[in-house]
């Protein structure tokens, strides 16, 4: 390769952080699903909800470590719920909301914050079995 091929080759950019974060929190949802009953989840919007707020505290987390603003962290959870409950285009803009919900609401708040235990120690800890512990909290009354 010469030294002008080289001087323009097209580089690839690195990927930002939230694409980093969207992997991390791809795989940390496939092993979350495994202890979930799927097609239980999708009769009962308040599990759908609890589910969203788990994973919301594993996204907040990350965009803490990466400094993301809250805009940033937002595109992030859109993404993760597009791809995950295929909500229609016509609510997301409830998205604001529900995460309101997530803080005001103690149930979903509790599932907020075990989301960032739970990616914490499946992430940082190693502790592969952590997120079962989802599906476990789902069966609770």
């Amino acid at each position: 390769m010469g030294i002008l091929d080289r001087l323009f080759a097209r580089r690839t950019p690195a990927p930002g952080p939230e694409q980093e974060i969207g992997k991390l929190i791809e795989r940390f949802t496939t092993a979350t699903i495994m202890g979930i009953d799927r097609e239980d989840l999708g009769r009962y919007p308040a599990k759908q909800h609890k589910v969203m707020a788990f994973h919301y505290g594993a996204i907040e987390y990350l965009a803490g470590l990466h400094d993301l603003d809250e805009t940033r962290t937002l595109g992030i959870f859109v993404m993760f719920i597009d791809r995950y409950f295929n909500l229609p285009v016509t609510e997301t803009g409830s998205i604001s909301e529900r995460l309101q919900g997530f803080r005001d609401n103690p149930e979903q708040r509790r599932y907020l914050e075990a989301g960032v235990d739970v990616f914490r120690r499946w992430h940082e800890q190693n502790e592969r079995r952590a997120p079962l512990e989802l599906g476990e909290m789902l069966k609770e009354p």
